[in-house]
């Protein structure tokens, strides 16, 4: 993902609605994605993160690794602090997951009143 220089200490949090990937019996997964770190002057393009969130639906992974995946991506990407990752499942089965990894934090979401 293409770094971005930004101010140092901008509390930012990232949110996407459009995570698929495969499990491993080639089963789709669906969920949703929150990213949250503060800045250490550095943050990734938007563009490239959504096409790397894109990417993913052509990869197989356990669904308990798919925020460790996520958290790794970005900490390779660029300088953070207090990076976190949270998965939230579409539930299948009956059963839902929240996957976390890296810093604990409330995910917040608010409704996207510019989508059609």
């Amino acid at each position: 993902m293409k770094k971005i220089e930004i101010k140092k200490g901008t509390n930012i949090e990232y949110l996407s609605r459009e995570l698929l990937f495969l499990a491993q019996s080639g089963q789709p997964y669906r969920g949703v994605v929150y990213v949250r770190f503060v800045s250490k002057g550095e943050t990734f393009d938007l563009v490239d993160f959504k096409r790397y969130i894109t990417s993913l639906r052509d990869t197989m992974f356990n669904s308990e690794d798919i925020a460790f995946s996520i958290y790794d991506k970005i900490d390779m990407s660029i300088k953070t602090k207090n990076l976190g990752v949270i998965v939230d499942i579409t539930s299948r089965g009956g059963i839902q997951q929240r996957l976390s990894f890296g810093k604990s934090f409330v995910p917040t979401s608010k409704d996207n009143i510019f989508q059609v």
